[in-house]
């Protein structure tokens, strides 16, 4: 299993080419499915410490980890402006 810092690794290195949701299905895999609210938060604002807490916790209410009301294209949506990958604006 790969320790923190290798996951904040390699979900920066995939900022530039997956969306917000390829980056979850990553962080996904990376922690051996422990996908969840606070994996989202603790590991994204690591990874991208330009995303404001506000975002990722209001990302949380995403329906594949909190079953929240938040759509895919709601969760996209909430966090592209941040992110490099497609459609994203971040540099």
């Amino acid at each position: 299993m790969m320790n923190d810092d290798e996951i904040v690794t390699r979900l920066r290195e995939a900022g530039s080419r997956l969306d917000p949701i390829g980056l979850a299905d990553l962080l996904h895999q990376l922690t051996n499915g422990g996908l969840s609210q606070s994996t989202i938060v603790t590991y994204f604002k690591r990874a991208f410490p330009m995303i404001p807490l506000r975002v990722l916790l209001e990302a949380g209410g995403w329906h594949r980890v909190g079953g929240g009301a938040l759509s895919d294209e709601q969760y996209s949506e909430l966090l592209r402006p941040w992110l490099a990958g497609p459609g994203g604006q971040a540099d």
